[in-house]
């Protein structure tokens, strides 16, 4: 797959936006960085990105995020690895992720409200705003996520094989 266009160079004051949103999301002293990382990941599955998902996981375990918990996010409701807490943050990813779909129901809402502040459910909507965001211009433009190169020699490997089979 190949790029569409480099959003930063293409509309950099958008850009640098999006970023303040993000630095802001990630410097707000109120919010757990775990819980974070876990609605940048969902959201990012959810919103089949590809670029996020990868990067949001390196982050996640470089800062030290159990990694059972990584690994069963895609299927968190059978998963019983999940605090409440963390469970009523990764039912209000997908219901504002999903939001055309959920219409952010009272019943995700009141979950969170159970856990946080008024400001601190703002705070972890409005990472869900930012990492949306992020999904969309990034889906867009189709930008490619960083392989590793000895998994893409595999995977040209396998390729290769298959197709002469």
């Amino acid at each position: 797959m190949q790029a569409r266009y480099d959003f930063p160079k293409t509309a950099p004051a958008v850009y640098k936006a999006m970023c303040a949103l993000e630095s802001a999301v990630m410097q707000n002293p109120d919010l757990d960085k775990s819980l974070i990382h876990l609605i940048k990941i969902r959201a990012s599955q959810l919103n089949g990105c590809t670029f996020c998902v990868n990067m949001h996981l390196q982050e996640a375990r470089a800062d030290g995020l159990n990694s059972q918990q990584l690994d069963l996010l895609c299927v968190w409701r059978e998963a019983q690895v999940f605090s409440p807490k963390e469970l009523a943050v990764i039912a209000w990813a997908e219901a504002i992720t999903l939001v055309s779909q959920t219409g952010a129901p009272d019943e995700n809402y009141n979950a969170m409200r159970e856990f946080f502040t008024e400001a601190q459910i703002a705070g972890y909507t409005l990472a869900l705003v930012a990492i949306n965001g992020w999904n969309r211009l990034v889906l867009t433009a189709r930008t490619v996520h960083p392989v590793d190169a000895t998994a893409a020699e595999s995977t040209d490997a396998t390729a290769a094989a298959v197709a002469t089979a």
